[in-house]
């Protein structure tokens, strides 16, 4: 999201290209295409660093976290076991990178993570993808874009406190918007 912040006029001024961004870090509800929980953080805080707290603040009987290849890594899987301790853990759909994609047949070590590796390597990616429901991922990138059409993908506010309220406001108006879009036979609210 872009932003207009301190300085950022005299950054225009003087011909600077860098801008100000936000990153909006989302939780969507597969189900019903609702966004759960969001946080929103400086241009260079990590997507993988979030996850835990997404998945903490997601509610509910959470079944399955679904994220893309930026999340790869043991440290997410045990962000989002953290996450979740009291309760049945989820099952993690997260695409290894290449690298860490086993020969054939070759062994592994076991964790989820290494089995997803290793069925990659057997199968290939695009069955692993299919067999997991790694396309219903694309539910959150839908969300931005309602988002996006709210706000143009700006925020008017300067600083992060009210920016995170401007945001919360945007995420509402998506959500109301979904359930206006449902047949009347479906709207539970």
């Amino acid at each position: 999201m872009k932003f207009y912040g301190a300085g950022e006029w005299a950054r225009h001024k003087h011909g600077e290209t860098r801008r100000s961004w936000r990153k909006l870090h989302i939780s969507v509800n597969p189900d019903d295409n609702e966004i759960i929980a969001f946080e929103l953080t400086d241009d260079d805080t990590s997507d993988a660093s979030m996850i835990g707290e997404l998945v903490a603040n997601s509610g509910g009987n959470i079944r399955r976290v679904i994220a893309d290849g930026a999340y790869d890594g043991e440290p997410t899987y045990k962000a989002i076991r953290a996450a979740r301790p009291a309760r049945s853990p989820p099952d993690i759909v997260i695409p290894p990178r290449e690298p860490s994609i086993p020969d054939k047949g070759d062994p592994h070590g076991g964790s989820e993570r290494e089995l997803h590796a290793a069925e990659i390597a057997l199968h290939g990616r695009m069955a692993w993808q299919k067999r997991h429901g790694y396309g219903r991922r694309s539910l959150v990138e839908t969300a931005i874009s309602r988002i996006k059409r709210i706000n143009d993908g700006r925020l008017k506010s300067r600083t992060f406190g009210p920016q995170q309220n401007e945001i919360a406001i945007h995420i509402k108006i998506a959500n109301r918007n979904m359930i206006i879009a449902r047949p009347l036979s479906e709207r539970v609210r």
